[in-house]
């Protein structure tokens, strides 16, 4: 077998892997290119030899200042005096404490720079603002070294101000409108691009749609524009026509109302007229600070210092930008910044907003970053700072970085962020080693966005290809970090808005909350610097009750990712949330019920394909108004009594108002059950008739348990509750096929569940007793169950049952000898949200040595259980003691979560068509608002009828002309206002690009030659044509499988091709004629197609099937063949 390297990405201690491989790494990273005269005076000039300082004592031009300070000079432009940029300018350095000003009108010529060995505004303000210009800030590596910003900077500092500003773009990034696939050269866009003021010979990047991290963007240079917003593509040197070398998804689907998951690769617009830029990289030797262990932070962030236990022997060094320091201002607007960062140096990134506290006047907006090796931008210690629409191409580490965890109220809007290379592939996705944070940089959780502070804005981002797209982590940090370390409290911090972005193509999460994240009432504000009152960080209020502050992430899109979710959240709630496609929908280890009394974990969201890994606990697991579709799998109790992960392993997972639809095998698995027998599933109260049925609850039943609770069959005389072999033969369905789905299967009830819990104390595995559970209706004993001893770490440890409320029956709770329950045990039943929402649950329950009220309900006692992370602190609360009940909460008063703060008094005049931000009393506009008082109203402009606007997280005002809605199914047309299907647009031809037709979506059958492992499928089309006896290849999970047949077959995920014959870099339409003997071109003939299959197939055309083939048939069960079939059940849709 011959093998590929498939290569594993950066841990935190592979510094020496990056650098043996550093060339390999960057080959393909892009900087811009430099005017002549640039390059010849500044580019890797080396160091300066000897350096003097000269202050000027009047304000002058820079042409003037030029003669005064030279080239080996640190110049400083003092206070009071003004330097005007009419000319180039070249120092060793320069420090501003006066004033610089450089615009189109102190500009003398078209191409103008800077260039300095750093750029230290001290107190000054650098002002620079080109509109029609080119203007070039180049940052020297020549040794010098600020006392302050160091080495290789643009910063602000002591008050000091920076605002640059270029030419604006309407828009610096869409979606396609039309997947863009092997050897197309052009490619469609959801906005016009002359409208966005994109430009001939731009640089743009088409993100990766690839799942798990998997695929490489492709980069080109915009060669012209056509009509329906289409671009023509050159080669990324704009020397000839550019060819799609890989398979770019743009696929869109309603998922309910004013949700759309818009499944479209980003294309993203890297040229502006301001380019911050420098040397190239530089490896350079640490120094040997400390013997073992990590160096202090001020060494980090003064030098390349050693770190041993990481292995971090060199930094490696490019320019930096920053503000720092209350006062100071960062302003970057329009620009293009690249080859920054500086590896292993802390506080050096492409943007750092440096311990700044309040700054709204720091914003980096519209900006391209790329070609970065340690972060894009970092907030650090600073609040209200504006990051937005900004574009993000290979920035190693995290993208977006909230750095110490006091961090508030920043605006994260709109911004695209690719990682453009394979996790597997040669450039190790787009981690790296050797940074201070290896769970942001490396790959344990390299993330687009990662964040210490969790009370920002984030709100319609894009991130594609990352490990992770977004990472909220408290775990290692659970005091904050830096600078505020042992001041914060993470786990409880307030939740601010993420809502509305896009998290795809990730090799681990895409939306991740990692540890133990249960919001809290606290002071934490602004005007504290974002730390609370470290008392006021409580589990709960003074009297017990659970001092939670709910919120709830909306409206975010995850698909094509490998989980979604956190380990342990509790009063966060998923809603409006589109999951697709992920290998875990949900991804949750531990909760809790909502402080609220009344909220779903999970509401109004849609779940397509995939596992959802359900928590092990606490209490009821809410899933409101949920779309589940096509294939999905419910895991309960996930990662239960891993570690000391889970609750007992009890929970109850409660379905109000589901639906499921699409398509769903006979023999798919649909559920798993966890440990101690545990978990149940059962339908909200409204809904417990469940005359239908569906593909989890079958028609009559409103809850499944796990068999071992076969004790409940004896309930009612036998019925209530069957075993699944019952359920089979009543259902006419095979008993062994039946309880594969339940995981060897189950006991069905058509009366609700609860559950019933004992906390024990003080027992363990080896010193414990067990406790018996008898069921009495009619007077009678009917049946028992042994409660076995459970335990998880050292405080969750006790007795679980599924218990079946009501009063016509008794429970009799006690030791298996029949001896009395602990006093100080605690005793839960059922949970309060059943009272506060519908109608409390009642039973009849004995305990020996207790005197339980009768009926024993919902509404007990809760105090001191449980509020998170933080449990159990108290004994004999609970049920069956002398506590009084919760209080009373009416949900039908209570509005549904929202993640918008309530504070009348900031903004007392109302926003329309926005909300307020109670951090500074400004309205924001609502999504699909913008402009001045909120008052365009982009979405209202596409006039969507039966759908939704595409553009309501786009964010700006520019309108979708492309494709404005998303349509209802059974709707069509720009507006969705008509039921007739518009005719099939046939995918077009393969094309001979590179040596293959490629297809996807498709397999090969036919004989198979040879196996190997590769990264991508042209890897895999060169494989085969380096092999006389292959004719065509499938690609699939980094597996090329070289074939001799060519017959084509529909299989989702897969990629394909067939061996044709051009030369490399070109692409020609497939041939008429049969090429060879073995191998089949497709034909340019378009195959006739039909929309006749209407009412005999699935849907709409293509029915689900691949269009793409010569031939398709279709059936009314939703299956595709590819071949002539004579069969009157199959109707044929292409070909005919």
């Amino acid at each position: 077998m011959r093998t590929h390297t498939v290569y594993k990405a950066f841990s935190q201690q592979d510094e020496t892997e990056y650098i043996d491989d550093f060339s390999t790494l960057i080959k393909d990273s892009y900087s811009a290119p430099l005017p002549q005269d640039l390059a010849a005076t500044c580019k890797n000039q080396n160091q300066v030899t000897v350096s003097t300082t000269k202050s000027i004592t009047s304000s002058m031009l820079s042409s003037d200042l030029q003669i005064f300070c030279g080239t080996d000079t640190i110049c400083i432009i003092s206070n009071g005096f003004t330097v005007t940029m009419n000319s180039n300018l070249n120092v060793a350095a320069l420090i501003v404490s006066g004033s610089l000003i450089w615009n189109d009108v102190s500009q003398s010529s078209n191409n103008q720079w800077l260039c300095a060995g750093y750029i230290a505004v001290d107190g000054g303000q650098f002002d620079m603002n080109l509109i029609s210009k080119q203007g070039y800030i180049y940052i020297k590596n020549n040794g010098l070294k600020h006392p302050t910003v160091y080495t290789r900077a643009f910063a602000a500092l002591n008050t000091g101000k920076i605002y640059v500003s270029g030419r604006s773009l309407a828009r610096t990034w869409s979606l396609l409108a039309n997947k863009a696939t092997y050897g197309m050269n052009s490619i469609s866009l959801l906005h016009k691009p002359e409208d966005m003021g994109w430009r001939v010979s731009d640089r743009i990047v088409i993100a990766p749609t690839a799942t798990s991290s998997s695929g490489n963007a492709e980069d080109y240079t915009i060669g012209g524009f056509e009509d329906n917003n289409t671009i023509k593509l050159l080669n990324k040197d704009g020397t000839s026509t550019g060819f799609i070398s890989s398979y770019f998804r743009s696929e869109t689907v309603f998922t309910g109302a004013n949700m759309s998951a818009l499944m479209q690769a980003e294309v993203i617009n890297l040229a502006r007229n301001i380019i911050i830029t420098g040397d190239d990289f530089q490896h350079v030797n640490c120094v040997n600070d400390v013997a073992n262990g990590r160096p202090p932070d001020h060494m980090q962030a003064d030098h390349c210092s050693c770190w041993k236990n990481i292995h971090r022997s060199k930094c490696t060094l490019g320019l930096h930008t920053a503000a720092v320091g209350p006062g100071s201002v960062l302003s970057l607007q329009y620009t293009r910044i690249e080859k920054c960062g500086q590896r292993g140096i802390l506080g050096k990134y492409c943007v750092h907003l440096h311990l700044v506290r309040k700054c709204p006047d720091c914003k980096i907006i519209g900006n391209a970053f790329e070609y970065g090796h340690q972060r894009g931008t970092a907030i650090h210690g600073t609040h209200l700072t504006t990051v937005e629409n900004n574009v993000y191409n290979d920035i190693r580490g995290a993208t977006i970085y909230i750095e110490d965890g006091n961090e508030m109220y920043n605006r994260i809007f709109h911004n695209v962020a690719i990682c453009p290379w394979a996790k597997s592939g040669e450039k190790r996705g787009c981690t790296i080693p050797g940074t201070d944070n290896g769970q942001a940089d490396g790959t344990l959780n390299q993330a687009g966005l990662w964040g210490l502070s969790f009370t920002n804005y984030a709100i319609g981002n894009r991130f594609a290809n990352n490990y992770n797209g977004m990472l909220y982590q408290e775990q290692g940090f659970g005091r904050g970090r830096g600078h505020v370390n042992g001041l914060e409290c993470p786990s409880f911090q307030q939740m601010g808005r993420l809502e509305g972005n896009t998290f795809h193509g990730c090799g681990r999460f895409g939306t991740y909350v990692l540890a133990t994240v249960f919001p809290k009432r606290t002071d934490r504000s602004i005007d504290k610097n974002g730390l609370p009152t470290l008392t006021t960080c409580q589990e709960w209020t003074a009297n017990g009750e659970d001092n939670g502050l709910p919120s709830t992430f909306m409206h975010n899109i995850d698909y094509d990712n490998v989980f979604v979710g956190q380990y342990g959240a509790g009063d966060l709630q998923y809603r409006y949330h589109t999951s697709i496609n992920n290998n875990n929908l949900i991804y949750w280890k531990e909760t809790k019920n909502f402080q609220d009394g009344c909220s779903a974990h999970i509401a109004d969201s849609f779940y397509d394909s995939g596992n959802l890994a359900l928590p092990g606990g606490h209490g009821a697991f809410i899933l409101e108004n949920m779309i589940f579709n096509n294939r999905v799998h419910f895991e309960s109790s996930h990662h239960c009594r891993v570690g000391v992960t889970g609750v007992l392993c009890m929970p109850t997972y409660v379905f109000v108002n589901m639906k499921w639809t699409g398509v769903v095998p006979d023999d798919s698995s649909l559920l798993k059950w966890g440990p101690n027998n545990g978990a149940m599933f059962t339908l909200g109260p409204d809904d417990e008739q469940n005359l239908n049925g569906n593909k989890l609850f079958p028609a009559g039943f409103n809850s499944i348990v796990n068999p071992f609770w076969s004790y409940l069959s004896a309930l009612d005389n036998g019925t209530s509750c069957f075993s699944s072999n019952d359920v089979a033969t009543l259902l006419g369905q095979d008993s062994s096929s039946f309880a594969k789905k339940y995981n060897g299967g189950a006991i069905f009830c058509k009366r609700p569940v609860r559950r019933l819990e004992i906390f024990s104390y003080n027992q363990n595995s080896g010193n414990h007793e067990n406790m018996q559970l008898e069921l009495w209706q009619f007077g009678n004993r009917i049946s028992s169950v042994a409660l076995n001893f459970f335990q998880i770490g050292d405080k969750k440890q006790g007795y679980s049952a599924t218990v079946i409320p009501g009063l016509d029956h008794q429970y009799r709770l006690s030791m298996t000898d029949g001896g009395n329950v602990s006093p100080d045990w605690i005793i839960e039943f059922s949970d309060p949200i059943f009272g506060n929402r519908w109608k409390r649950d009642e039973i009849d329950l004995v305990v020996a040595g207790r005197n339980c009220p009768y009926p024993v309900h919902s509404q007990h006692d809760r105090r001191y259980i449980w509020s998170g992370n933080n449990y159990l602190k108290v004994k004999g609360r609970g049920a069956c003691t002398s506590f009084p009940d919760m209080s009373p909460v009416n949900c039908k008063s209570q509005p549904k979560l929202t993640n918008v703060e309530h504070c009348p008094d900031q903004c007392p005049n109302g926003c329309r068509n926005g909300y307020c931000d109670c951090a500074t009393g400004e309205c924001l506009c609502n999504p699909g608002f913008s402009g001045v008082n909120c008052s365009i109203d982009t979405c209202g402009a596409a006039g969507c009828v039966n759908g939704n606007c595409a553009a309501q997280y786009l964010g700006r005002d520019l309108p979708v002309t492309n494709k404005p809605c998303v349509c209802i199914d059974g709707w069509y047309g720009d507006r969705c206002d008509t039921t007739t299907p518009p005719l099939p647009v046939l995918d077009p031809s393969p094309m001979c690009f590179n040596g293959c037709y490629y297809y996807t979506d498709t397999s090969i059958g036919g004989g198979q030659i040879q196996t190997i492992q590769t990264s991508d499928p042209t890897a895999c089309c060169a494989a085969c044509n380096r092999n006389a006896a292959c004719n065509a290849w499938v690609f699939s999970a980094y597996q090329c499988y070289l074939k001799t047949g060519t017959q084509l077959v529909q299989k989702t995920g897969v990629t394909s091709g067939i061996k044709c014959s051009t030369g490399a870099n070109s692409s020609t339409i497939a041939p008429a004629t049969v090429a060879s003997s073995t191998t089949v071109a497709p034909s340019t003939v378009r195959p006739s197609v039909t929309t006749n299959c209407d009412g005999k197939c699935k849907g709409k055309y293509p029915y689900g099937c691949n269009a793409s083939l010569q031939t398709g048939y279709c059936n009314a069960g939703g299956g595709c063949t590819y071949s002539i079939n004579t069969n009157p059940s199959w109707c044929c849709f292409k070909g005919c």
